[in-house]
């Protein structure tokens, strides 16, 4: 019988009668002699003791019976009932239901707290003993005994669930520490599950409940911001200090007649791209409003619509556009805000300089680095006030703790967690968002406080090294937050991230179609609502901060990154006006593609001169000009043809039944992973598998190409055609051939990581009835790569299940363990790897062993145990060699 999760159950039923059967007898007196019988009174007691105790077996079968409707609604079967216990089981897939059930009894509110039922959790193996009815199946397994053991120690109304239960060990249960008990000459450990909170995805949902609060300790800085009319401050900030709340709070407390906020656009290679964005935006918030945009003069309309298409004017004409919009009104003076200045491009900086006139121009508050020289645009204006923000105050960083959590902290509480971060407000706010969602800290109701009694205390768990120690303050949190991201999820933020954290929802989507992230209108919400991004506008998202942007940007493996900019150069170029050519031409540039980042900075350079943009033309032509000098002096150029960002897939490749298709070997952007998993792959027949890539020693390291290099190729498909539907409408190929030929072509779109083409190869596959268990593990690999992995370790499990013969059951058993690698559960993926091992032996197939050896490698150089890879890579190595003549 398959695993099961089993949920048991403990009640207390008292005996109705106890003094009328001979098995429960009265405790005997001193040296044996019965005791005296009870008084008239205390007998009077006990009838009415025993008339509680027949209330109360009619109240614990009825919740008993009421409790198995419930079960049974959820999916589960009754496995066990005895006096005092009974238990349901689940499938593996259903650990909610499970949890669900468990919480419900354990969180009665109709029931007082001493009578509530104690639950114990388990999973394992089962064995079927008989069936006594539609939902009921009696069975017996270590589960059932571990989990009544459980439910004996726990206390009524406690949820105890084992330690080694998978959902335990991935993370996916919220627990509340350890409870210990002894169950006759046993004893048992259990963890508390928080039956308020069970679920990991209802902890984060906590963090949509912080607050906005309000500015705080910044009075000082926003009286000097007061400049007059015509002039220039600067503020200075590290990441993270709170500069770009502090220019929205000086644009509120000014009230200026209109303001303009202009931050860096992708790249900042665009002239006026920075300006573009923000005059777009002020228009449509003009529109919304009730002022209305400004009139401008007709001869300024054309320029202004230029702008706006992203086609450019003079810088002259661009700085009265900028005048004429922030024009004072009554007594009130426009304000102009430049976040990140040292990002903006040069273009829209020299504008903002020639709009302001001394004495009559709006006012401009530029914010840069602590450390950022003034940009040479604006080198030209005496700052009339520079302020720097430094750190909060001790009473400050607990203030804006309470504020966040919306007051529901305690004043110990608010100073435990403000001495945690560095006091700076993303730092603070990150903190608590990590502390949320990995479940330091449990918000309920009104009530926020630490789910274990050690959580928030003490120092850092290490000392911070230099390189961190230099860092922006909130970089550690962010980074803590993105690993318990879900894979699709963060795969949105990346491209966010690479089309420079400010992009419309058509671009990222364009950029993440074909590495099987969802939608940006699937995972939006939640997005939104963790605050890693918000909405400066309809159909735009923005990246929360900087720092989060050059978090992610850090994260993507540098194997990746030419593909990401590749990828990123094409979608640019589909969705920018002709200036907008310049970004991409920076990112082709980036990926190594130097004959379009020459052919494209030379058209946006070409459109600059026609805008008299001199400045501009002359950077993005002379910036052709090398790259079209840097092309011609390298042995060859990469193939652009593909522009695919790599899929965020785990680097596996499970592949057999079928021969490898001929194809010239793996170079550039693809991984060792990937080259690996190809050559083992080459064999000929039926029996071919291949793992994940094998530990290989330092000789071999020379092979493969250096994934750093800007000037790495990139794997490409055939642009030709449509494979697939070659394959499929050949008239002189037979079904065999067409199985034969799609089974070539879904292990090729594997390992290209093409996830849309493998789904509709495998759908193929499976109409023509040949490789089944091919497409079943290719099924799975889909699942894995999208990021659902219970469905895909749900489908690995019933191939490794399934009978077949020794090698099928070695390919299968492989699959599953790479699978559970995958998902992070490295024992049970050593022990289904031996067993493929074992059958790939019984079946004397010598490239199944090989396959296996080189998978058993790779996880013991995972864990760190760098003997035992030596030792597998060995095996491989010996079980791929020709055999002796």
């Amino acid at each position: 019988m398959p695993e099961r999760i089993v949920v048991s159950f403990r009640g207390t039923a008292a005996l109705s009668q106890p003094d009328s059967t001979d098995a429960v007898a009265p405790w005997p007196g001193r040296r044996g002699a019965p005791r005296a019988h009870a008084p008239p009174s205390r007998q009077r007691g006990a009838a009415r003791a025993a008339g509680g105790a027949a209330r109360g077996e009619e109240s614990y079968l009825a919740r008993a019976l009421a409790l198995k409707k419930r079960a049974e609604a959820l999916g589960a079967t009754l496995c066990a009932w005895s006096a005092q216990t009974f238990s349901f089981e689940f499938t593996p897939d259903d650990v909610e239901e499970a949890v669900l059930l468990a919480a419900l009894a354990a969180e009665d509110a109709a029931v007082l707290p001493d009578a509530r039922f104690a639950v114990g959790i388990a999973q394992g193996e089962m064995t079927y003993v008989g069936e006594a009815g539609r939902f009921t199946a009696l069975s017996w397994g270590q589960p059932l005994l571990v989990a009544v053991m459980l439910a004996r120690v726990a206390l009524p109304g406690d949820v105890l669930v084992d330690p080694a239960l998978p959902a335990v060990t991935s993370g996916e249960l919220m627990t509340l520490g350890a409870h210990r008990g002894i169950d006759g000459a046993r004893r048992v450990r259990g963890l508390r599950l928080d039956a308020q909170q069970p679920l990991r995805r209802q902890v984060a949902e906590s963090v949509a409940r912080l607050c906005k609060p309000p500015l705080i300790g910044r009075d000082a800085e926003l009286a000097e911001l007061a400049v007059p009319p015509g002039s220039l401050a600067i503020v200075r900030a590290e990441p993270g200090a709170g500069g770009t709340r502090l220019l929205h709070e000086l644009e509120r407390l000014l009230a200026p007649s209109r303001s303009l906020f202009v931050a860096p656009i992708g790249a900042s290679r665009e002239p006026f791209g920075a300006l573009r964005r923000a005059l777009a935006r002020a228009a449509l918030r003009a529109e919304k409003g009730r002022a209305g945009a400004p009139a401008l003069p007709d001869r300024l309309k054309p320029a202004l619509a230029r702008l706006l298409a992203g086609e450019g004017v003079e810088p002259r004409i661009a700085a009265e556009v900028l005048a004429v919009w922030l024009a004072p009104s009554d007594v009130r003076v426009g304000l102009l805000a430049v976040d990140d200045a040292s990002e903006v491009d040069a273009a829209s900086l020299d504008a903002i300089a020639l709009a302001l006139s001394p004495g009559g121009g709006p006012r401009a508050v530029a914010r840069l680095g602590r450390s950022d020289p003034l940009p040479a645009p604006l080198t030209a204006l005496t700052p009339a006030a520079t302020v720097t923000l430094g750190p909060l105050s001790a009473p400050g960083a607990q203030d804006l703790v309470r504020r966040l959590l919306d007051g529901c902290i305690d004043e110990a509480g608010a100073r435990r967690w403000a001495a945690r971060a560095p006091a700076f407000p993303l730092a603070v706010r990150e903190l608590l968002c990590e502390a949320l969602e990995s479940g330091a800290l449990r918000w309920i109701g009104r009530s926020v406080g630490p789910r274990r009694r050690s959580a928030g205390r003490g120092r850092p768990p290490r000392t911070m090294t230099g390189a961190e120690l230099a860092a922006p303050p909130a970089l550690r949190s962010i980074e803590g937050r993105l690993r318990l991201l879900a894979i699709g999820q963060r795969t949105v933020l990346t491209a966010l991230a690479t089309l420079g954290g400010d992009a419309s929802d058509a671009a990222i989507d364009a950029l993440c179609d074909g590495t099987g992230a969802p939608k940006v209108a699937a995972v939006q919400a939640a997005l939104l609502g963790a605050g890693w991004l918000f909405r400066p506008e309809p159909g735009w998202l923005r990246l929360s901060s900087r720092t989060l942007r050059d978090a992610l940007l850090a994260g993507v493996p540098p194997g990746e990154r030419a593909a990401w900019h590749l990828a990123a150069a094409r979608v640019v170029e589909d969705h920018a006006g002709v200036l907008g050519l310049a970004d991409a031409a920076w990112h082709a540039a980036k990926a190594g593609d130097r004959r379009s980042a020459a052919d494209l900075a030379g058209r946006a350079g070409r459109a600059a001169g026609d805008a008299l943009l001199e400045g501009s033309a002359a950077e993005l032509l002379a910036f052709a000009d090398e790259q079209e000098t840097a092309r011609d002096h390298r042995d060859g150029a990469p193939d652009s043809s593909s522009s695919q960002p790599p899929t965020y897939r785990t680097p596996i490749e499970v592949v057999g039944d079928a021969p490898e298709p001929q194809r010239a070997a793996p170079v550039g952007e693809r991984s060792r992973a990937d080259a690996l998993a190809a050559e083992g792959a080459r064999g000929e027949g039926a029996g071919d598998v291949a793992g994940a890539p094998a530990a290989q020693p330092d000789d071999t390291s020379a092979d493969f190409a250096d994934a750093t290099s800007p000037d790495v190729g990139l794997p490409c498909g055939d642009a030709s055609g449509d494979l697939l539907a070659k394959t499929t409408e050949s008239p002189v190929m037979s079904m065999n051939d067409i199985a034969v030929r799609l089974a070539e072509l879904a292990k090729q779109a594997l390992v290209q990581g093409d996830l849309r083409t493998l789904e509709r190869l495998v759908g193929e596959l499976r109409r023509t009835g040949e490789h089944l268990d091919l497409a079943e593990r290719m099924t799975g690999l889909i699942s894995l790569g999208r990021g659902a992995k219970e469905e895909a370790l749900r489908r690995f499990r019933i191939a490794a299940e399934a009978d077949a013969s020794p090698s099928q059951r070695a390919r299968a058993l492989l699959a599953y363990g790479v699978a559970l690698a995958a998902a992070g559960r490295t024992e049970g993926a050593l022990l289904e790897a031996l067993s493929a091992l074992a059958r790939a032996r019984e079946a004397e197939d010598p490239h199944g062993e090989q396959a296996c050896a080189q998978f058993l490698a790779q996880l013991a150089a995972a864990t760190g145990h760098e003997g035992a890879a030596r030792a597998w890579a060995q095996v491989a190595r010996l079980a791929g060699a020709e055999p002796p003549s």
